[in-house]
């Protein structure tokens, strides 16, 4: 049961577009050219692993088989994560986990595994379930929503950006930001990239000024000592690595229990734990079907095929995981319950450092959007679901629902204002000084009883007699009186003006 262009084997072209040969003029599979991908047909023809031109000219190897892409994954020796020794121009250092192997890449991940651990499940949980709550809040009246855009995409950013200590505001700005990245626009990309990046780099750049127990802080006081160009990195790697494929594992879950009432009714019954569920679904309906990738480090004979020196290699998960060789049991969800041998998360020394991390995440908000949006059904036929054109990202471009309406919607004040309403807000911080006091300050003393018991008040003669005039010297500035000068604000910070200058889409 599935749709789409997700990982089944498909017998035919996609039904997106006209039938075009896959093949290059050198046979090579043309991965630039788009379009799905005949897993099955793929495998019987060639194997382990399928020789592809990832742009005119340019040579590769996409991996087919469960073995093959297991291998890759763990076997460092002959296949490496760092692209920079065969690339012409050397390329720039890179300062990401993902791009190095061996000591180099342990000092970069480590800082990011212990931050994430320090997150634990009573950390993370009221985290989701806080901004759960908040967006099923605001579609539980209106009875309908898609479960995409309003739930599954801002979710991951809004948790995010709460671990790392930054007020809500900027969390629905990383999410819009997300949303403009996967529009398609080449203009819009470019410019949500550079602003994602602003982001990182702002967050690194306060948190080093006001450090905090949050994701970031403790990112930053690891013994590792990360540079900040490093710390940037490795939160832009997190985010980018992690945002969109947590939105589809949310997303594909979703629709797999609204698309097949026997899973529905295992999972609801308990007999299928949500642990197990979300194993079943990376297996099923994975939300990665490609993934770069490695290169060889020797000319070798691999599954049968000559692989020169330098040459990248593609990981084809979709296809690993409908290998016969490890789906002997199709798609049976009770077979499948409680085998996580799936390569969603990676393997090996590079294996996602946030799998416990997204499990939970995504868990929780698969139970709360069951929980609370009852009666819930797919508006449209599941062969009329659009999903992603994409190679790497399989996830659906809206999951529409009818549920049962509350009634009851978000009070005016407690959640985000209309965003055609919605001031631009700057976020300055100010320092308050305390109250000068003292005659040094020419500020009056607090006044107190007299020695005798008496309440202070002025004696007889003090009260007729004519109260001298004291000449009062004009208010000084400077350190010779020890006056406060006038006050400045301070400037906005990065982030502050990233937040001033973000407008949400219409």
């Amino acid at each position: 049961m599935h749709q789409g262009t997700g990982p089944a084997d498909h017998e035919g072209p996609s039904a997106a577009g006209p039938a075009r040969c896959p093949y290059s003029a050198n046979g090579a599979l043309a991965l630039h050219r788009g379009g799905e991908l005949p897993w099955r047909q793929l495998r019987e023809r060639h194997g382990g692993l399928v020789p592809v031109e990832l742009d005119p000219g340019v040579p590769g190897w996409l991996l087919l088989g469960y073995k093959e892409n297991l291998q890759a994954l763990r076997d460092q020796t002959h296949f490496s994560a760092d692209p920079r020794p065969w690339r012409a121009d050397g390329g720039p250092a890179r300062t990401e986990a993902l791009g190095h192997d061996g000591a180099e890449h342990q000092r970069l991940r480590i800082p990011i595994v212990d931050a994430l651990a320090r997150v634990g499940t009573s950390q993370l949980v009221p985290v989701v379930e806080r901004a759960a709550v908040h967006l099923l809040g605001r579609v539980a009246a209106e009875g309908s929503a898609d479960l995409i855009g309003r739930y599954a995409a801002p979710l991951p950013a809004m948790v995010l950006n709460e671990l790392f200590g930054l007020p809500d505001e900027y969390g629905r700005m990383l999410a819009d930001l997300a949303e403009r990245s996967w529009s398609g626009d080449p203009e819009e990309t470019a410019a949500a990239a550079r602003a994602v990046r602003g982001y990182f780099q702002g967050l690194v750049e306060r948190k080093r000024r006001e450090p905090g127990e949050d994701l970031v802080g403790h990112l930053l006081a690891h013994p590792n000592a990360l540079t900040d160009q490093e710390a940037v990195e490795a939160l832009t790697l997190l985010w980018r690595s992690g945002h969109e494929p947590t939105t589809h594992l949310i997303g594909n879950a979703l629709l797999k229990l609204l698309e097949d009432p026997g899973v529905w009714t295992a999972y609801l019954g308990g007999t299928l734990t949500p642990e197990d569920f979300i194993d079943y679904v990376m297996w099923t309906d994975s939300p990665l079907q490609v993934l770069a990738g490695r290169y060889s480090t020797m000319d070798i004979r691999f599954s049968g095929a000559h692989i020169r020196r330098g040459e990248p290699l593609l990981f084809g998960l979709a296809s690993a995981h409908t290998d016969p060789s490890v789906s002997r049991h199709g798609e049976d969800a009770m077979a499948l319950a409680g085998n996580r041998s799936h390569l969603s998360w990676g393997a090996g020394a590079h294996r996602c450092p946030a799998t416990a991390f997204s499990r939970e995440l995504v868990r929780t908000a698969v139970d709360l959007a069951v929980d609370r949006l009852r009666g819930m059904v797919l508006a449209v036929e599941p062969a009329d679901l659009r999903w992603r054109p994409s190679l790497s990202v399989h996830g659906l471009e809206e999951l529409p629902v009818w549920f049962t309406a509350t009634g009851e919607r978000v009070e005016q004040g407690q959640g985000e204002e209309p965003r055609e309403r919605r001031p631009a807000r700057t976020w300055i911080r100010r320092r308050r000084r305390p109250a000068a006091q003292g005659a040094r300050y020419q500020a009056p003393l607090a006044r107190s009883g007299g020695e005798d018991g008496s309440d202070g008040e002025r004696t007889e003669a003090a009260a007729v007699a004519p109260r001298p005039r004291r000449h009062r010297s004009p208010q000084g500035a400077g350190a010779r009186y020890q006056a406060p000068f006038a006050e400045k604000e301070a400037a906005p910070d990065p982030l502050d003006r990233l937040l001033a200058d973000w407008r949400p889409r219409g």
